[in-house]
Protein backbone atom coordinates (compact mmCIF):
# COMPACT_ATOMS: atom_id res chain seq x y z
CA UNK A 1 0.00 0.00 0.00
CA UNK A 2 3.33 2.56 0.92
CA UNK A 3 4.75 1.83 -2.29
CA UNK A 4 1.49 2.54 -4.23
CA UNK A 5 0.52 5.53 -2.96
CA UNK A 6 4.55 6.58 -3.04
CA UNK A 7 4.00 5.95 -6.96
CA UNK A 8 0.50 7.65 -7.38
CA UNK A 9 2.39 10.92 -5.48
CA UNK A 10 5.06 10.55 -7.69
CA UNK A 11 2.69 10.22 -10.97
CA UNK A 12 0.55 13.49 -9.81
CA UNK A 13 3.42 15.42 -8.86
CA UNK A 14 5.01 15.00 -12.37
CA UNK A 15 1.92 15.69 -14.07
CA UNK A 16 1.73 18.86 -12.07
CA UNK A 17 5.44 19.91 -13.58
CA UNK A 18 4.75 18.90 -16.97
CA UNK A 19 1.48 21.25 -17.01
CA UNK A 20 2.88 24.11 -15.20
CA UNK A 21 6.11 24.16 -18.27
CA UNK A 22 4.08 23.79 -20.88
CA UNK A 23 1.77 26.81 -19.50
CA UNK A 24 3.27 30.40 -19.78
CA UNK A 25 3.43 31.90 -16.95
CA UNK A 26 3.19 35.55 -17.16
CA UNK A 27 3.60 38.01 -14.09
CA UNK A 28 2.24 41.89 -14.39
CA UNK A 29 0.18 42.95 -16.98
CA UNK A 30 -0.95 40.74 -19.81
CA UNK A 31 -1.44 43.41 -23.02
CA UNK A 32 -4.05 41.54 -25.54
CA UNK A 33 -3.52 42.21 -29.39
CA UNK A 34 -6.14 45.32 -28.85
CA UNK A 35 -3.84 47.47 -26.67
CA UNK A 36 -0.68 47.51 -28.59
CA UNK A 37 0.59 50.83 -29.15
CA UNK A 38 0.45 52.35 -32.60
CA UNK A 39 3.89 53.71 -34.01
CA UNK A 40 4.11 57.01 -35.55
CA UNK A 41 5.24 57.68 -38.98
CA UNK A 42 8.53 58.55 -37.22
CA UNK A 43 8.40 54.92 -35.82
CA UNK A 44 7.70 56.59 -32.58
CA UNK A 45 5.37 55.20 -29.75
CA UNK A 46 1.42 56.58 -29.00
CA UNK A 47 1.67 54.44 -26.22
CA UNK A 48 0.92 56.63 -22.37
CA UNK A 49 1.52 53.06 -20.13
CA UNK A 50 4.83 53.72 -17.89
CA UNK A 51 5.83 55.97 -15.28
CA UNK A 52 5.91 60.24 -15.82
CA UNK A 53 7.13 62.89 -13.63
CA UNK A 54 6.43 66.46 -13.67
CA UNK A 55 9.26 68.63 -11.48
CA UNK A 56 8.92 72.07 -10.41
CA UNK A 57 4.66 72.60 -11.48
CA UNK A 58 1.90 74.96 -9.74
CA UNK A 59 0.03 73.02 -7.70
CA UNK A 60 -3.20 74.86 -8.83
CA UNK A 61 -4.17 77.39 -11.45
CA UNK A 62 -6.70 80.15 -11.60
CA UNK A 63 -9.52 78.59 -14.21
CA UNK A 64 -9.92 82.29 -15.64
CA UNK A 65 -6.44 83.75 -15.76
CA UNK A 66 -4.13 80.77 -15.87
CA UNK A 67 -1.98 82.23 -13.18
CA UNK A 68 -0.62 79.71 -10.60
CA UNK A 69 -2.17 79.92 -7.14
CA UNK A 70 -0.53 77.00 -5.44
CA UNK A 71 2.97 75.63 -4.03
CA UNK A 72 5.48 74.20 -6.74
CA UNK A 73 5.12 70.25 -6.64
CA UNK A 74 6.36 67.40 -8.12
CA UNK A 75 4.29 64.90 -9.34
CA UNK A 76 4.28 60.95 -10.68
CA UNK A 77 2.00 59.19 -12.94
CA UNK A 78 1.79 55.62 -13.38
CA UNK A 79 -0.27 54.67 -16.54
CA UNK A 80 -1.29 50.91 -16.56
CA UNK A 81 -1.90 48.69 -19.45
CA UNK A 82 -5.74 48.37 -19.38
CA UNK A 83 -6.80 52.02 -18.70
CA UNK A 84 -6.06 52.20 -14.73
CA UNK A 85 -3.33 54.92 -13.25
CA UNK A 86 -1.98 56.35 -10.16
CA UNK A 87 -1.08 60.00 -9.26
CA UNK A 88 1.37 60.89 -6.31
CA UNK A 89 2.43 64.28 -5.80
CA UNK A 90 4.53 66.59 -3.22
CA UNK A 91 1.86 68.69 -1.85
CA UNK A 92 2.55 69.17 1.89
CA UNK A 93 -0.82 71.20 3.01
CA UNK A 94 -2.54 67.28 2.70
CA UNK A 95 0.50 64.85 3.55
CA UNK A 96 -2.43 62.84 5.26
CA UNK A 97 -4.15 61.51 2.24
CA UNK A 98 -4.02 58.01 0.36
CA UNK A 99 -2.77 57.50 -3.35
CA UNK A 100 -4.79 59.22 -6.35
CA UNK A 101 -6.58 56.62 -8.10
CA UNK A 102 -7.80 56.80 -11.54
CA UNK A 103 -9.17 55.29 -15.45
CA UNK A 104 -7.84 56.58 -18.56
CA UNK A 105 -9.02 56.07 -22.17
CA UNK A 106 -7.04 57.08 -25.52
CA UNK A 107 -9.40 59.58 -27.09
CA UNK A 108 -7.28 59.99 -30.67
CA UNK A 109 -3.62 58.86 -31.68
CA UNK A 110 -2.21 60.99 -29.41
CA UNK A 111 -4.27 62.39 -26.94
CA UNK A 112 -5.91 60.76 -24.12
CA UNK A 113 -7.91 61.99 -20.87
CA UNK A 114 -8.06 60.94 -17.45
CA UNK A 115 -9.93 61.01 -14.30
CA UNK A 116 -8.44 60.63 -10.45
CA UNK A 117 -9.31 60.70 -7.30
CA UNK A 118 -7.96 60.15 -3.65
CA UNK A 119 -9.11 60.82 -0.39
CA UNK A 120 -7.74 63.04 2.28
CA UNK A 121 -8.03 63.11 6.51
CA UNK A 122 -6.74 65.22 9.34
CA UNK A 123 -3.78 64.25 11.15
CA UNK A 124 -6.30 62.20 13.60
CA UNK A 125 -7.48 60.15 10.73
CA UNK A 126 -10.65 61.95 10.24
CA UNK A 127 -12.21 62.52 6.68
CA UNK A 128 -12.08 65.95 5.18
CA UNK A 129 -12.42 65.79 1.64
CA UNK A 130 -12.15 63.67 -1.44
CA UNK A 131 -9.93 65.21 -3.97
CA UNK A 132 -11.47 64.52 -7.76
CA UNK A 133 -9.60 65.36 -10.73
CA UNK A 134 -9.59 65.03 -14.54
CA UNK A 135 -6.76 65.99 -17.54
CA UNK A 136 -6.67 66.00 -21.32
CA UNK A 137 -3.10 64.58 -22.19
CA UNK A 138 -1.83 65.07 -25.30
CA UNK A 139 1.54 63.05 -26.02
CA UNK A 140 4.31 64.50 -27.58
CA UNK A 141 5.27 62.83 -31.36
CA UNK A 142 8.50 61.92 -30.68
CA UNK A 143 6.81 59.97 -26.90
CA UNK A 144 9.31 61.59 -24.52
CA UNK A 145 6.96 64.05 -23.03
CA UNK A 146 3.40 64.69 -21.94
CA UNK A 147 1.31 68.39 -21.55
CA UNK A 148 -1.76 67.84 -19.84
CA UNK A 149 -4.29 70.90 -19.06
CA UNK A 150 -6.76 69.28 -15.75
CA UNK A 151 -9.48 70.81 -13.39
CA UNK A 152 -9.29 69.22 -9.65
CA UNK A 153 -11.98 69.80 -7.38
CA UNK A 154 -11.79 69.21 -3.29
CA UNK A 155 -15.39 67.46 -2.17
CA UNK A 156 -16.92 67.63 1.07
CA UNK A 157 -17.57 64.27 2.66
CA UNK A 158 -20.96 64.77 1.57
CA UNK A 159 -20.22 64.05 -2.01
CA UNK A 160 -21.48 67.17 -3.19
CA UNK A 161 -20.43 70.30 -1.76
CA UNK A 162 -17.46 71.78 -3.47
CA UNK A 163 -15.01 73.08 -1.30
CA UNK A 164 -12.84 74.26 -3.85
CA UNK A 165 -11.87 74.07 -7.24
CA UNK A 166 -8.45 74.66 -9.39
CA UNK A 167 -7.14 74.19 -12.92
CA UNK A 168 -3.72 72.85 -13.60
CA UNK A 169 -1.13 71.89 -16.11
CA UNK A 170 2.18 71.06 -16.20
CA UNK A 171 4.45 68.77 -18.71
CA UNK A 172 5.74 65.83 -17.97
CA UNK A 173 8.40 62.91 -18.91
CA UNK A 174 8.74 59.41 -18.84
CA UNK A 175 10.90 57.87 -15.94
CA UNK A 176 13.75 55.89 -18.32
CA UNK A 177 16.75 53.79 -17.01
Amino acid sequence: MNMKNTTQHLVIVMAMMLALTAVPLTFGQNKDESETPTLTAEGQSDDLTGVWEAIGVSSGNDCVSGMPIGELINVTYTFNQGGTMNAEDTLSIDRNRTTGSGIWKQISRRNYTYRFFHYAFDPTGTFLFTVKGSSNVKLSKDGNSLTENGHLELVAPDGATILYASCFSDTSHPVTF
